[in-house]
């Protein structure tokens, strides 16, 4: 049994370590959730200093400690590919899931396991308290949300990590439940051993922390048709058509404009073309939009929409097929539940909704939207562009610059 002394040390040397972990994660900030990781590290560094103050320490004190399964996941965090860390979703109105590591651009869910494997065991064989939950009821829990929150239509692949290995009888029953399992696969144990009190905390607290993204290019566009060969359609949100038709867009973007957003749009129109952008993407595709896109669009470019824009708007309107709002069934969970709200409007919640529930990329330039519904835990298949605004109603009342 430790000394007064011995424990005191362990107790210093833990600390020290949640320290390191916290300086560690220093500079990941552009990944999702790392702020709430270093808090959760920092909960567990203020419980312990308390115990070093007490100079009291017992043995339990230090086993219950959080800070291993910590460590390991500031670890996962570190690896190349990594966009989300303890990211909260949820499976219904009482429900909800903290998925430990998300990488691979939404693709993969890895679950960060650092118990004792023989506590595992035990666990999942029914040798534990009423109530506690075993690895195969946690297991059920991620295959069941990541049928709920696709990536490109496909459930995100389930990965447990177990950092201190685990046994082969177990992780056998993973597999075959359909979890991709990780680690060192031991000998079988006798089950009739006491679990371990090893623990760790899966409760937090959302938190607005998104990833600065990119402007649209062609090299992006030839990335995403190579990537996702399998999606043949493409739903058209308001600002897409709207790019398309353009004046600006279509050989008119040497103008300055009393309209300052207008002269910023044609000096970007100008380094980055958006027209041979979409051109590409539509090529060989099917494109559709929902009712409300349809009428929304035709209504501002009969409102604002000078004469060419408007025959564009003829021309498109035979390329594109436009079907009712609620096309292709009811909404899922998730998305029926998005909050209106913010960069969450309504028109716009009916556009991505009908592109997720047909299978379909859908083009945007609506990035604010895109970026406010991960906020909430739900992920589109998006294109975004850059935006252009119809300007030929502007052009006469413009100062035409010589090239």
């Amino acid at each position: 049994m430790e000394t007064s002394e011995e424990l005191l040390s362990l107790l210093n040397e833990k600390v020290a370590f949640g320290e390191n972990l916290i300086v560690r994660l220093e500079g990941l900030n552009d990944i999702d959730g790392v702020m709430k990781l270093q808090r959760k590290i920092r909960q567990e560094i203020e419980f312990l200093r308390k115990l070093q103050k007490s100079k009291k320490v017992k043995i339990e004190q230090l086993s219950c400690s959080n800070l291993r399964h910590l460590g390991a996941m500031v670890d996962s965090a570190l690896r190349p590919g990594v966009i989300a860390v303890c990211k909260i979703f949820h499976i219904n109105d009482t429900s909800k899931l903290v998925i430990d590591i998300i990488s691979e651009e939404g693709r993969v869910w890895t679950k960060v396991i650092a118990r004792n494997p023989k506590s595992l065991s035990a666990l999942s064989a029914g040798k534990a308290s009423y109530g506690a939950r075993s690895i195969l009821d946690q297991a059920e829990d991620y295959l069941e949300c990541a049928k709920l929150y696709p990536c490109m239509y496909q459930p995100p692949k389930v990965i447990f990590e177990f950092m201190s290995g685990i046994e082969e009888s177990l992780a056998n029953k993973l597999k075959a439940v359909g979890v991709i399992v990780k680690g060192e696969i031991l000998p079988n144990s006798n089950l009739c051993e006491d679990s371990s009190n090893d623990s760790w905390d899966e409760e937090s607290s959302d938190e607005e922390c998104l990833q600065d993204s990119h402007q649209s290019s062609l090299k992006e566009m030839s990335e995403c048709i190579e990537k996702h060969p399998e999606i043949k359609t493409l739903n058209l949100d308001v600002t897409a058509m709207m790019a398309y038709v353009s004046n600006m867009t279509n050989g008119h973007c040497n103008y300055v404009f009393k309209q300052e957003v207008l002269t910023q749009q044609s000096a970007w129109e100008t380094e980055r073309p958006v027209k041979p952008v979409l051109e590409r993407l539509f090529k060989d595709k099917t494109l559709v939009c929902c009712r409300t896109a349809w009428d929304d669009f035709e209504k501002i470019v009969n409102n604002l929409g000078g004469e060419t824009e408007i025959k564009r708007t003829q021309e498109l309107k035979n390329m594109v097929r436009v079907y009712p709002d609620d096309y292709g069934g009811e909404d899922d969970y998730p998305r029926k539940n998005l909050k209106v709200r913010g960069h969450v409007r309504l028109r716009s919640k009916i556009i991505f909704n009908f592109g997720h529930r047909i299978k379909a990329l859908t083009v945007s330039a609506n990035e604010g939207f895109v970026r406010a519904a991960m906020q909430q835990g739900i992920t589109y298949a998006s294109f975004i562009h850059e935006s252009r605004a119809l300007t030929e109603g502007k052009e006469p009342t413009a100062t035409k610059i010589l090239l």
